[in-house]
Formats: structure tokens, C-alpha cells, sequence
């Protein structure tokens, strides 16, 4: 046989086999059988978001009573911080929510559901590119994001909209870089920098960013030239600029000091924080939408072992150094926390399961990868079947914790079930059972509901006799229960932890109009005002004080300045009582109008008066 019918020979034996390769790899399948059940099951998984409200965690602040979506006021959505953060771009999308539906919650909610399932499909095509087009690699880290408990978070609550809108410019980011690295285009440099402003517009969690464009530079084994680094230069100059946005922003209320935590108990917290977030990937419970800080002198301890589970880690990547899956996924993980593990300690929560929605894609990759590496084993079956296995154990239990975010009640119940104690939710709790309270629907149940939360009250300042919430509830729950010596006790306590308190101000101010005081009480209402000139319910009550004062024109002017801010049905029928007093007939027809298509219960007699019968 010559020597080129031996090379014939040789290639022939050797097609099948790479036919087989590529068959077990899948790469010469179509993705969409996969994309599609995936998509399918994380769809289901998240369902009972449709049915939810709003809750009394941010959700008031971002659509009830913001008043930049009203209009929307553009200039002020690109120039003004909301809820102590600097994400123009969300705050346009809730804007366009809000002139599709107002406050009606389903758009909201369909709007995030729409989104996670775009980022979903996202995290399949990303993580099928970088893994050699892997189909079985990207339905298993696709499944993890799309239904993992943690991520519960991130989606059913409307105020996160931050969270699933960044990320899905962030993933984006990611496949146009991927796009760069494998055909060189700058191009796809430009779109990839292009989709960074757009998801640091959203939250500013994106600077993390150029970092991990290195990763994906790492994994594809490039060289690190001079090139190389020179091109993040630009990434790096929008990191640092909104680093300091969000700085300047977040420290007066989001970031605490170092005298309430220690340095040394932020090095323990960020311990800590690292070791969890890496347990729930596997284990996702216990769950809650709210983990308290530990006491500084009683951190438990699970604190003060998590070091060990740190240096554990790094030891792992020094011996695994020349690993690039171990080290490429665990720095990806790792660089997606590093800003969210309480080294500088940020909101109320040591541990917030919405921080995971994006670094678990590490993880997941990881274990995606070293699961492909059984597909061509005796148990291939059992391996194919883990992803479905575990989309349907999680996605049950995601379709449970979505109904968590039904609305203030559930939600805060269900943490109050892991955290009985704790301050944040008692008073939260307290917060919505009030509101309740106020409303016509709950008249029957009014009292029911006010002795329950001045309950939640008095045990979230048992717990932190200095929690500045739970004073503020319960001021105003003895003042719907008449009880108002004992609302201006709670008033002076709270100007004696809060000299700028605005709500304990409002408060003396309602006393002293109950009271008969009305120079006083007017005194209190501007006060308030000073300190919260967008406090609609103040300046609205405050126009009632001006109104029986017959300081009519007053009134109007805020009666008119309540509208501006919130344009509720009692607002426009006390400004039509107003018109009408001054004699402007038209006007108080049009306002009373308005008021009853609000929903406002205007009295008949009035109705009457205006000949509205007619």
C-alpha cells in the first residue's frame, strides 16, 4: 500500500471519530430545543408575579409617590437621585409603566418578568459562546439564572427593576467583547462600551465591569500586551466617574460609618457575606427578603468561622492556578460580589439574595462544565437529566417565593417568620397594616389592624429603642387612634434622635390642629415642609389648617402644590371646596369632577351644592 492510500486510510478511520466528537460536544445541534425550554420553565417559574401589588419596601418610593414619573419630568429623571441611587435609565422605563398604566402594578410587574426572560436567554447564548458552544453547558448555567430561589428577588420586586434592566445591558456588554475577542471587529468594541453606559444608566453595579473584560480576555487566552490593557482605559474612567456618583449619593443615607461597624467587623462581614453567597448557590435557604446585620458584639459563630471558608478558597485557586475553568469561574463570581460584601457596608441587609443575580453565572458555569465532562459516561443519562432535575426543584420553589411579594403584608410576615426581632421588618410590617387601616375597603378591620401594628411597633424599638421607623409608625398609629398625648411623646422622642425629623414634626403639627392650637400647629406643618418640601399629605393638611383659618387663597396655592406632587381624589375635592368658597364655580365643578373619577367619596350635599345632579 503506498504511503498516501495509508494517509487516506488513516483520515477515513479518523472522520467518525470526529463526527462523534463533535455530536457529544452538541456542537452540530440546534439551540433552540434547549433556549426554548428553558425559557419556558423560567417563564412558569415567576407566574404568580402577575397576581402581586406593590409593596411598602421602595415600591412607594419609585412609583407611588415619585413624582418624576409624572409628566415625566425629564430633566429632573437625568439630574436627581431616586431612593439615595443615580439609575436614570430605570427610572425611564418605570416612567413609561406609569404613562401606559399608572399605578395599576400588572405592567410593572410583566415589564421585569419580560425582562428576566430576555436576560435568561442572554446567559444561554453568552455562556454557549464562551463554552465551545456547549448546548448542554448553556442550558444548565441558563436554568440556574432563570429559576434560581435567590433570584426571586431581583424580579418580583418592582423597585428592582434595576437590577434585571443593568443586567441585561451588562450581558449584552459581555457577548459584543466575546464578539471582539473572536473576530477582532472594533466595532463590536464600540457596541460593547455603548451597552456599559446604558447598564451603568441602570444601576450602578456595572462598573464592576472592565474587570471582568479581563476574565473574558483570561479565558480566551489572550495575550495581556500593552493593547490589551490600554483598551479598558475608557471603561475605567466611566467606573470611576459613577463610582463617585453613586459615592456622593448613597453615603448620607445607604452607606453606614465606621462607628456603627468596625473595620475589623467589616473584614468579618465580607467573610461572611462571600461564604453565604456561595452555600445558597447550592443550598438556597433559608430565604428571606430581609437578612438582618448581627449585634457588633455578638456576631455568632458562623462570622467569625468564615475566614476559615475564605483562606480555604484562596488556597483552592493557588493550587488550581493553572486551572483556567476554576480560576475563570470563581473570579467571575468572586468580582461580581466584591463591591456588595459589606467591606463598605451598604443598606439594611447583610446578606441581599438580588446581589447574586449575575455573579452566580460563574458558579453555574464552573459546575456546568465539569458536569459536560460525563455526558460520554455509562451514566450519561443521570447527567443529561440534572439540569431538568433542578429547573423543576427550583423553579417550585421560586413559584412559591414569588407569591412572597404580594404585597407589605406578605412579605414582611414571611421575614418576620426567619427574624422575629428584628427591627426593619417589624416596623415595615407595621407600616403597611397602617395604611391598611386607612383605607375604606379595611374600615371594618380598622382598629384590628392599627392595635396589630402598634404590636410590631413596640417590639421593633423593644429590639433598637433608637429605631427612628418604628417611632415614626407608631406616632402616627396614636394618632389614628386619637391617642395624641401619646403621639407627641413619640414626636419628641423622635426630634430628640432626629432634630430634622420631618414626620416628627408633621406629627406635633396634627396634635396641635387637634388640639384647637392652630398657631402652633401651623408653625409644626411648615417645619415639616422646610425639611420635606415634597411631602404631599403635609402640605395638603396644612392647607386644610389655612382653609379654616379662611385664608383661602393660601390653601389654594397648597391644595395646588399637593395636585403637582400626587394627584389624589381628596387633593382635587379640597381644592374645589376652596374655589368654590372664593366663588369660582367653574373651576370647582371641574376639580370635584375629577375627584369623584378618582375614586374620592365626595358627599352628596356637596354634589348638590354644585348642581352636579343636573
Amino acid at each position: 500500500m503506498s504511503k498516501r492510500s495509508k494517509i487516506k486510510t488513516r483520515s477515513k478511520h479518523r472522520q467518525p471519530l470526529q463526527k462523534v466528537e463533535k455530536r457529544m460536544s452538541g456542537q452540530n445541534k440546534s439551540i433552540w430545543p434547549s433556549l426554548i425550554s428553558v425559557l419556558i420553565l423560567t417563564g412558569v417559574s415567576f407566574l404568580p408575579m402577575f397576581a402581586n401589588g406593590f409593596t411598602n419596601w421602595d415600591d412607594d418610593i419609585y412609583i407611588a409617590s415619585n413624582r418624576l414619573l409624572r409628566g415625566p419630568d425629564w430633566n429632573a429623571i437625568f439630574t436627581e437621585p431616586s431612593a439615595s441611587n443615580y439609575h436614570p435609565l430605570t427610572i425611564v422605563t418605570l416612567a413609561f409603566n406609569y404613562a401606559i398604566s399608572g399605578t395599576d402594578p400588572f405592567l410593572y410587574h410583566f415589564t421585569n418578568w419580560l425582562l428576566h426572560i430576555l436576560n435568561t436567554a442572554l446567559v444561554f447564548l453568552f455562556v454557549y459562546k464562551i463554552s465551545g458552544k456547549k448546548i448542554y453547558v448553556a442550558a444548565f448555567c441558563s436554568v440556574i439564572f432563570g429559576v434560581h430561589p435567590m433570584h426571586v428577588e431581583s424580579v418580583a420586586w418592582v423597585s428592582e427593576r434595576k437590577d434585571v434592566l443593568y443586567a441585561l445591558f451588562f450581558l449584552l456588554a459581555l457577548l459584543q467583547y466575546w464578539s471582539f475577542l473572536e473576530t477582532g471587529k472594533k466595532s463590536k468594541l464600540i457596541l460593547c462600551f455603548t451597552f456599559f453606559i446604558l447598564s451603568l444608566l441602570s444601576k450602578p453595579a456595572a462598573i464592576i465591569l472592565p474587570i471582568v473584560l479581563y476574565l473574558l480576555d483570561y479565558w480566551h487566552n489572550r495575550t495581556f500586551s500593552g493593547k490589551v490593557w490600554a483598551e479598558k482605559i475608557p471603561f475605567f474612567i466611566l467606573s470611576i466617574a459613577f463610582g463617585f456618583i453613586t459615592i456622593n449619593v448613597q453615603s448620607a443615607d445607604a452607606i453606614a460609618g465606621t462607628d456603627i461597624y468596625p473595620l475589623w467587623v467589616r473584614f468579618f462581614f465580607a467573610c461572611y457575606t462571600l461564604m453565604i453567597y456561595t452555600t445558597r448557590f447550592f443550598v438556597p435557604y433559608p430565604l428571606s427578603a430581609f437578612h438582618p446585620y448581627p449585634p457588633v458584639d455578638a456576631l455568632g459563630l458562623p462570622v467569625y468561622l468564615s475566614p476559615v471558608f475564605v483562606i480555604a478558597l484562596l488556597v483552592l485557586l493557588w493550587l488550581k492556578r493553572r486551572d483556567r475553568l476554576i480560576v475563570f469561574s470563581l473570579l467571575f463570581f468572586v468580582v461580581n460580589l466584591v463591591l456588595v460584601l459589606q467591606v463598605i457596608t451598604i443598606g439594611l441587609t447583610i446578606v441581599s439574595e438580588r446581589y447574586t443575580y449575575i455573579p452566580y453565572i460563574g458558579l453555574s458555569f464552573l459546575t456546568g462544565m465539569w458536569l459536560n465532562r460525563y455526558l460520554d459516561s455509562s451514566s450519561k443519562k443521570i447527567f443529561k437529566a440534572i439540569p431538568f432535575i433542578i429547573g423543576i426543584v427550583f423553579g417550585f420553589i421560586s413559584f412559591q417565593r414569588a407569591k412572597v411579594w404580594k404585597d407589605g403584608d406578605t412579605l414582611w410576615a414571611d421575614v418576620i417568620k426567619q427574624y422575629p426581632d428584628a427591627a426593619t421588618p417589624r416596623s415595615n410590617h407595621a407600616n403597611y397594616l397602617k395604611k391598611m387601616a386607612g383605607m375604606p375597603d379595611h374600615r371594618s378591620r380598622e382598629i384590628e389592624l392599627l392595635q396589630e401594628a402598634l404590636e410590631d411597633c413596640n417590639i421593633a424599638i423593644k429590639a433598637k429603642p433608637t429605631h427612628i421607623k418604628a417611632y415614626e409608625n407608631r406616632q402616627n398609629i396614636y394618632l389614628m387612634l386619637k391617642k395624641d398625648s401619646l403621639a407627641m411623646t413619640d414626636a419628641e422622642m423622635l426630634l430628640k434622635l432626629e432634630p430634622t425629623n420631618a414626620a416628627a414634626s408633621y406629627t406635633k403639627g396634627f396634635a396641635y390642629m387637634r388640639f384647637a392650637m392652630f398657631d402652633s400647629s401651623l408653625f409644626w406643618f411648615n417645619k415639616s415642609i422646610a425639611l420635606n418640601p415634597n411631602a404631599d399629605w403635609v402640605i395638603n393638611v396644612r392647607g386644610t389648617l389655612l382653609f379654616n383659618f379662611k385664608r383661602y387663597k393660601d390653601a389654594l396655592s397648597d391644595f395646588t402644590r399637593a395636585i403637582e406632587l400626587n394627584p389624589l381624589g381628596e387633593y382635587f375635592y379640597n381644592r374645589s371646596m376652596c374655589y368654590f368658597t372664593l366663588g369660582d364655580m367653574t373651576k370647582a365643578k371641574s376639580d370635584v369632577l375629577v375627584a369623584v373619577e378618582k375614586g374620592f367619596n365626595v358627599p352628596g350635599t356637596y354634589k348638590t351644592t354644585l348642581q352636579l345632579d343636573k
